[in-house]
Parts: C-alpha cells; structure tokens; sequence
C-alpha cells in the first residue's frame, strides 16, 4: 500500500510542528528554571532600602536656634565652654 505525497507531506508537517512545539515547551521551562534564582533575589531585595533613601535617613537634621526665654536661666552654647546665651545677648543681636 503505497500513501500519496500529499498525505506523507501533511504528516510530516504536522509530526515537525508537533515536535517543535515539544521543543519549545521544553526550552521555555528550562529558561524559567533558570531564571528561578533572580526572581527571589528580586523578591528579597524589594523590601530593602535604596542607597538614596539609605542616605536620606543618615542625613542630619538641621541645627536648632537656640533662643534664651525670659524666667529661664542662661542657655551654655555647645562646643564652647564657659559661654552662654543670655537674653540680653539675644535683644543685642536681634537689633
């Protein structure tokens, strides 16, 4: 029994597409199992902070005027011993 080259044709072209889709199958699985540990990297580092927002909270807040207020005693002035910041001084600096 002899099959005619029309249906040999299809067969063979279904048998490839067949197979091709096989192998496709086959490669996109293996792409994604190895594409598996850089996924959970990148779940594990989505939570942590970026360099810039690292940075901001390491940022110092800026310095507070020191303002004398009237019934309180003298203010001592950081980093300089034996000065203070009396309220005639502030009236003083203000003019």
């Amino acid at each position: 029994m002899e099959l005619s080259p029309v249906i040999t044709d299809a067969f063979v072209l279904h048998l490839e597409h067949h197979l091709f889709d096989r192998w496709t199958a086959e490669q996109d699985a293996a792409e994604a199992a190895a594409w598996e540990p850089v996924r959970q990297r990148l779940a594990a580092l989505r939570g942590q902070p970026t360099l810039t927002e690292l940075a901001e909270r390491q940022r110092l807040p800026p310095p507070t005027r020191l303002k004398p207020t009237p019934g309180w005693p003298p203010i001592a002035i950081p980093g300089q011993p034996g000065r203070y910041l009396t309220l005639d001084q502030d009236r003083q600096d203000a003019a």
